[in-house]
């Protein structure tokens, strides 16, 4: 056997010889390369020899869908197939470590994305009905029904009658107080929801959040400057004192006129008296008037739920799908495991595309806006085109082609 001259005859032998050996793993259907390698290894300058070494060269073109040109440079640097050397097992506990803790993160911020999603789709419920103004009315009811027992029962009302009256009583009671229980734990969760749950999604960060942003107890003394105490510190130190209770109720407006007789015979009753007897009897624990200010408190809800919807969660879904490609030619032992720099690069681009995705799927959702009505249909294509960047950069194209024409329509019309 001669070795050729030219270097770049030596170098094409070398690699196809190192496919041919690849190629010994079963990804080749025929022997062409092989009689290639062996036509090639004997050239000379006669034009026969130059035939040989082109078609050596045809050979190992037409090889180059069995073995991409990634895996001949792994070849190159020394990697063989079913490679499980240290270095390679190391990877692969890596990833598949950060596949896990990704699909934790994503399946936890999820789960607080729907939660928050379906409180506020409540409070829509509670907005289509006029949750205000029935709490109005059954307030007015009540004492309404009340009144008409004082009545019944100084004009000596028959048994059968009162007791009518008195069950017609306690079923408006009933409701009002359902009414009121249903709005304040409505409010109680989407303050703690807000305030706790969506700020601190994952375990360990509000302790982290509490250690760095908590005043220390030498701060909480009296100082000169006492009077530049932040609101938001102490909203930071009541949260990592206590929380925010699921249970916690809103509490009642209260009023400084003195209180009147319930049993009072104006048929137009005092809507403030009221409000304030049943808030005393412990029917309702809120005010009417209070209904808006909590309602605008509650609707803080979008705000939190933006981000989550238009960044994090389209990033993480199109992570995933980047981070699934990779653990798919991980999992072959003909593939060779991408560099750390190479592998870095692609999941940051899988998440990019989920976000980039998430511009174009609601392009007139802003901060605040109809952010619940995106769900798992953006979070599924987000993870599509992590996955396969070719559909990515395909939609790209496209978007830029419609842009192209639109641009070229400018100024083509004459005036006349």
């Amino acid at each position: 056997m001669t070795v050729p001259a030219d270097p770049l005859v030596s170098g094409l032998i070398a690699d196809a010889k190192l496919v041919a050996a690849y190629g010994r793993y079963g990804v080749f259907k025929d022997n062409s390369l092989f009689v290639a390698i062996g036509n090639a290894e004997h050239v000379g300058n006669t034009a026969a020899d130059q035939t040989a070494v082109a078609d050596l060269q045809k050979a190992l073109n037409d090889c180059s869908s069995v073995v991409p040109f990634t895996t001949l440079v792994a070849l190159r640097d020394g990697w063989s197939p079913g490679d499980m050397s240290f270095k390679t097992r190391m990877a692969t506990y890596v990833m598949v470590l950060v596949s896990i803790v990704l699909m934790i993160v994503t399946a936890t911020l999820t789960y607080q994305y729907n939660v928050g999603t379906a409180l506020r789709s409540e409070l829509d419920q509670l907005d289509n009905t006029d949750f205000a103004g029935r709490f109005s009315q059954s307030v007015r009811q009540v004492w309404a029904t009340q009144k008409q027992l004082q009545k019944a029962l100084s004009n000596g009302t028959s048994t059968t009658d009162f007791s009518l009256m008195k069950d017609s009583y306690y079923q408006a009671q009933d409701s009002l107080h359902s009414l009121n229980q249903k709005f304040v734990e409505l409010w109680a969760n989407s303050q703690r929801f807000i305030n706790e749950d969506a700020k601190f999604p994952l375990w360990g960060m509000k302790d982290v959040y509490c250690g760095l942003f908590a005043s220390k107890e030498s701060d909480k003394k009296p100082t000169a400057n006492s009077d530049f105490y932040n609101t938001d510190q102490e909203n930071t130190d009541r949260i990592c004192a206590v929380g925010i209770s699921s249970t916690q109720q809103a509490p009642p407006v209260e009023s400084n006129d003195p209180p009147t007789d319930v049993a009072s015979d104006d048929v137009n009753y005092d809507y403030k008296e009221a409000t304030r007897f049943l808030q005393q009897a412990g029917v309702i624990t809120l005010t009417p008037e209070s209904i808006p200010a909590m309602t605008a408190q509650i609707r803080g809800i979008s705000s939190v739920l933006s981000p989550y919807a238009l960044w994090i969660l389209p990033a993480l879904y199109g992570a995933m799908g980047a981070i699934m490609f990779q653990m798919r030619m991980i999992l072959n032992p003909l593939l060779p495991n991408p560099p750390l720099a190479r592998l870095i690069h692609r999941i940051a681009l899988g998440a990019l595309a989920g976000m980039v995705l998430a511009w174009f799927f609601a392009p007139g959702t802003k901060l605040g806006d109809e952010v619940s009505g995106i769900g798992f249909s953006l979070f599924t294509f987000a993870f599509l085109f992590g996955f396969s960047l070719d559909i990515f950069f395909t939609t790209l194209d496209q978007f830029v082609g419609m842009s192209v024409a639109g641009i070229k329509k400018f100024g083509s019309s004459t005036v006349a």
